[in-house]
């Protein structure tokens, strides 16, 4: 909280002007902008600290083309998500119908300097952030998700990564625009302007720059080609080998449909970011897995794809993570390759909190559309209702957290078969978990007997007489040997095998 009010105090002092609105940590403000040759106004989210020296990355929100500056606090409740990240959020204003463009014909329609150049130094010398291109990047919604490519092909010295919603992609497929062709003059005699100003047109500058790149868009978001935009970006994209994450979701050019995908794309930036901030230490481990699970999907993106390969997701914590390829098959029991995406990250819940299996399912599951899934989780959580003084949460709690998660693969992808394991018991100064765990366990195979899941017993093969976790198979008291895993792979892929046999 001190961090806030300094950032406040010193606004004040430069004369900028503020008010407090409904959120404790967003704040309107102001600031003079050479470009646009005026006062410009936005909105700021500074998450809540104690050190008065911690520094946070910034993600910068543009809106769509009716909009302006408060659409995305208003309407798309970003600060109420923001709560869960450690970023400051910037909901720039780039005014109605103005492209994010430097327009020759409109003197005060120069927003792509004023977004790239004036706004990002205003903002590094005014807020506690992380001044360089690592703790930075960009998104947007609908003329914004242009505007946010955009931003990052011309200038990737600004953005570690970029993200578009709903985003027009290609403005030279839209000649009729009145608010384009004012801007830029009609296409025909301006086909060079029009291709300076048009995220598809630079997408050769993404081969070499880096740049992280996410877009997605809903299937039912057809009216004025804007899914089209988004699929030739995607085709255009893969054909040049630019490593990219591209997603198709149910929906339509709405703020349901923005509101709901928004927390991917701040996982997205969270983790791009995540090297260059301090934070808490499991929580900087949770988001540095996200940037590797990120960056292996967006390589996977445009990879030749050999549909003969059966692809696994192995989600869960600790126990996943420390799966070690070579205990991993290459071949599964008819002679089929089979690849394994390991998407453990140590420590990690079910999701009931901030973090978790439930909130990363798309780039843990999703964006590679694995023929089977793993799903070994649920210890961490049984460890947190003994340490709550509430008995949160409770085993139905989780039950019902844990069957979200079936349901939500069961739904979008229905041809995917889902392998549920049973958790391990413990020992030592664990072992008054393992009453919970036997009961959270028999739940689990109730899941699975109901959905019709596999169910690996990794119960039964690791307990030994006195219901703990054998000494022998107990590194810690919690975690496995190496012994131990072996078993645990060996159970989980003959698992894998026999569903992968039904699987599309």
């Amino acid at each position: 909280m001190r961090r806030f009010l300094v950032v406040l105090l010193f606004a004040f002092a430069t004369g900028q002007v503020f008010a407090q609105l409904d959120h404790p940590r967003l704040t309107l403000a102001t600031h003079e902008s050479r470009a646009l040759g005026g006062e410009q106004t936005y909105y700021v989210y500074v998450p809540e600290t104690d050190d008065p020296e911690e520094r946070f990355p910034v993600v910068y929100l543009l809106h769509g083309k009716t909009q302006t500056y408060d659409a995305w606090p208003k309407y798309g409740k970003a600060a109420e998500e923001a709560d869960r990240y450690r970023c400051i959020l910037v909901f720039a204003g780039g005014a109605k119908y103005s492209w994010y463009l430097d327009s020759p014909l409109m003197a005060e329609s120069q927003f792509f300097t004023y977004i790239t150049e004036d706004l990002v130094e205003h903002i590094d010398a005014t807020y506690p952030t992380i001044a360089r291109r690592e703790g930075r990047s960009i998104m947007g919604l609908s003329m914004g998700g242009h505007g946010a490519l955009l931003a990052a092909a011309k200038r990737p010295d600004l953005y570690v990564s970029a993200s578009s919603i709903s985003g027009v992609l290609k403005i030279s497929d839209h000649p009729d625009r009145e608010s384009i062709v004012e801007r830029l003059g009609p296409l025909d005699g301006n086909r060079e302007l029009w291709a300076e100003n048009s995220v598809y047109e630079h997408a050769e500058s993404f081969a070499a720059s880096g740049v992280r790149l996410l877009f997605d868009c809903g299937e039912d978001d057809t009216q004025g080609g804007i899914l089209s935009d988004n699929r030739k970006m995607h085709e255009r994209l893969t054909e040049l080998g630019v490593p990219h994450i591209w997603r198709e979701h149910a929906g339509a050019h709405t703020w349901s449909y923005w509101r709901t995908h928004l927390p991917e794309h701040l996982n997205f930036h969270q983790a791009a970011m995540s090297p260059v901030q301090e934070q808490p230490r499991w929580t900087q481990h949770y988001f540095d897995r996200l940037s590797a699970f990120f960056a292996e999907n967006a390589r996977h993106e445009v990879e030749p794809r050999d549909d003969s390969t059966v692809r696994v997701s192995l989600l869960g914590s600790s126990g996943i993570e420390g799966i070690a390829d070579d205990l991993l098959p290459k071949t599964l029991a008819d002679g089929r390759p089979v690849r394994f995406f390991n998407r453990g990250i140590s420590s990690d819940r079910l999701g009931i909190e901030e973090r978790g299996l439930s909130r990363r399912m798309e780039e843990s599951v999703f964006d590679f559309d694995p023929q089977v899934v793993v799903i070994a989780n649920g210890t961490n959580d049984v460890g947190e209702l003994h340490r709550s003084a509430d008995g949160a949460p409770t085993i139905d709690r989780m039950i019902e957290e844990f069957e979200g998660i079936v349901a939500t693969i069961q739904a979008r992808s229905p041809g995917t078969e889902i392998v549920i394991c049973a958790c391990a018991p413990v020992r030592g100064r664990y072992a008054h978990l393992n009453d919970s765990l036997v009961e959270y366990n028999a739940r689990l195979k109730s899941i699975a007997a109901e959905r019709g899941c596999a169910y690996a017993d990794i119960h039964s093969l690791v307990v030994g007489e006195d219901g703990t976790l054998r000494e022998e198979y107990a590194a810690d008291g919690l975690h496995f040997t190496p012994e131990a895993k072996r078993l645990w792979a060996d159970a989980v892929m003959g698992a894998v095998s026999e569903r992968a046999g039904l699987s599309r």
